[in-house]
Parts: structure tokens; C-alpha cells; sequence
């Protein structure tokens, strides 16, 4: 079993992990306990051992359970949840995402800036390079998800 002290720092690290991809920390939090299970776990024994209330984690269980990460089984009136490892999953959405919803209408923007500022061309210049750069690398990124990685 793991100690108390790598327990706490792997919630940590889970935690801001998943509020990098846009999860609440209640949600990292209710996510990152689940997956040091080695059973299910009822929201009562969550609610215990994390400090939160039932309703906050009903509320991320349902948003997580939504988004494929958490399920559950019913026995009687109770429900048994676990955690769906997903880390390379959640990660490989961050390129396409970045890409559609930052990258590509900053081209636009700072290609305009370039357009209506002769005088700044080069200083915008070196943003849409960069900006250039980092499209194909998330590009190459896609590409590597798409053809399937086997690095494992």
C-alpha cells in the first residue's frame, strides 16, 4: 500500500491535472480518490474520506460519469463508483482543442495586425512564426494519435 505522503501527492497532482483540462478540483479530487480504489466506492465513503460534501460529489460523479471517466453499478438503492484510467485520453483532446479554439484564430488575428500595421510587420511577423511553430507541432501530435501509438 502506498504511504499516506504519496497518497496526498498523487491527489495533488491529479487534482491539477484535471483542472488543467477544465475540471473543477472537486472534481479532480472525487477523480483522483477513485482511482487509488481497488473496489468501488459508495458516495458516502468519498464524502469521508475527502472532506466533501455528498452533493458536490454527486455533482462531479455526474459530470465525470458523463464524460466516460467514472462509472457505477447499482446494487439496491446504492451505487458503487470507480474510476476509468484516462490521462492519455483527456491529454490527446488538448491539441485538438488548442488548435481549433487558440491557435488558429490568433493566426487570423495577429495575420490582420500584420495587414493594417506595416510599420510593426516584423514584430508580428515573429508572433505568427511561432504561433506557425507550435500549430505544427500540435499537428504532428494529432497525426501520432490518429495513426494509433504504440509506444506501449
Amino acid at each position: 500500500m502506498p504511504s499516506k505522503g504519496d497518497s496526498k501527492k498523487f491527489i495533488h497532482i491529479v487534482t491539477q491535472l484535471m483542472n488543467r483540462w477544465g475540471y473543477s478540483h472537486t472534481d479532480g479530487k472525487v477523480y483522483a480518490h477513485l482511482l487509488l480504489k481497488d473496489k468501488p466506492t459508495t458516495i458516502a465513503e468519498l464524502a469521508e474520506e475527502t472532506g466533501l460534501s455528498r452533493s458536490s460529489i454527486s455533482t462531479a460523479l455526474s459530470r465525470l460519469g458523463r464524460d466516460y471517466i467514472v462509472t457505477y453499478r447499482k446494487e439496491g438503492k446504492t451505487k458503487y463508483f470507480s474510476a476509468v484510467p484516462a490521462f492519455l485520453e483527456k491529454f490527446l483532446q488538448q491539441p485538438r482543442e488548442i488548435l481549433e479554439h487558440d491557435i488558429t484564430p490568433l493566426e487570423g488575428i495577429v495575420k490582420r495586425f500584420m495587414e493594417a500595421s506595416p510599420e510593426g510587420e516584423d514584430h508580428f511577423r515573429a508572433i505568427m512564426e511561432d504561433l506557425q511553430r507550435l500549430e505544427c507541432v500540435l499537428k504532428n501530435v494529432i497525426e501520432l494519435e490518429e495513426r494509433g501509438m504504440d509506444c506501449i
